[in-house]
């Protein structure tokens, strides 16, 4: 039996082999310079950020005394005591936190309700109403006009200016309502034979089964918030509101060290700063804008490739769905 069995192994290998595509000369140097090139690719997309974290670790008076490529030569930690101890920094840390809670929590769950109730083949005026929700997605109103409205509606210097705009996302309610219709028409209607109404079905049967979409577009909405800098610059002045990207957009505008001293600071305040800076007992104004830059940015890439298999799944099955 062991002998048969080795035989038919054997066999099976060969036979395998002669099978076997045979692969050319030029295929084998084309998977070899394809490998090089987008090895090469990598390193160029990754090497900018890995540049901006080695610059962060690094201490000001070193990094300006000549080019750093792959390590810190001097490391250091007090770029990142000095950026956090930045008043404002922490401020904006605070209000992009809760618009990062608050924000993606309301998009979702209003466009879920609004996919979930355009779902039913039996609502009234349902295609009137996917019109009407769809026109602002190709009208939209120009700045101009959007300020003038915010301004009427009380939302300068608000920050529900933050939330209310982005609650609803004609797109994302598509693809939420595509998914849905996907659900098998039995379980609701085996609910509603249990006695069961259309919001007790929508919070206890639809909302598990849609957890996919939920958490692909929950991300997408977090990215949103996290990443928004056009809100704060045109509606918000106010600098208990301001969002970290804001922050960043004065940091890397900025050319001098003094951009962290308050704004009401006397000028001996400000000489004192620059004089420190000088004696190399404080970071220089590069090493804080690549810092400043690692708090904003870096979270959110850390974050993303932890969550990058269920918005996949969720844009696809929610865009294959019919």
């Amino acid at each position: 039996m062991e002998k048969t069995a080795k035989l038919q192994t054997g066999r099976t290998m060969k036979t395998k082999g002669k099978n076997a595509i045979r692969r050319t000369g030029g295929e084998r140097v084309f998977d070899v310079l394809n490998s090089i090139f987008l090895v090469l690719l990598c390193i160029v997309m990754v090497y900018p950020f890995w540049y901006v974290l080695v610059l962060s670790f690094n201490t000001g008076s070193d990094a300006a005394s000549g080019p750093l490529w792959l390590w810190p030569r001097v490391w250091t930690l007090k770029n990142y005591e000095y950026v956090f101890g930045y008043e404002a920094l922490q401020v904006a840390f605070r209000t992009t936190l809760l618009r990062v809670v608050t924000g993606p929590f309301l998009t979702v769950g209003v466009c879920m309700m609004a996919a979930f109730a355009l779902s039913k083949r039996n609502l009234p005026g349902r295609r009137w109403i996917a019109f009407l929700l769809i026109l602002p997605t190709f009208f939209g109103g120009s700045i101009i006009s959007t300020y003038i409205v915010y301004a009427k509606l009380g939302l300068m210097n608000n920050f529900l200016v933050y939330i209310i705009p982005g609650c609803f996302q004609f797109f994302n309610m598509i693809i939420m309502r595509t998914y849905i219709e996907g659900i098998p028409i039995d379980i609701e209607e085996s609910a509603m034979l249990d006695g069961a109404g259309y919001f007790r079905i929508f919070f206890q049967f639809t909302l598990p089964l849609c957890l996919p979409i939920i958490a692909c577009f929950g991300f997408f909405s977090v990215c949103n918030h996290w990443l928004d800098l056009q809100s704060n610059l045109l509606y918000v002045t106010d600098r208990s509101l301001q969002t970290l990207q804001y922050v960043l957009y004065q940091v890397i505008n900025s050319s001098e060290a003094a951009f962290f001293i308050d704004a009401g600071a006397s000028a001996d305040t400000v000489a004192a700063s620059l004089d420190a800076a000088a004696a190399n007992t404080t970071p220089t104004p590069e090493v804080v804008k690549m810092t400043v830059m690692v708090v904003v940015t870096f979270p959110i890439l850390l974050v993303y490739p932890f969550f990058q298999k269920y918005f996949i799944k969720g844009m696809l099955v929610g865009a294959v769905k019919a």
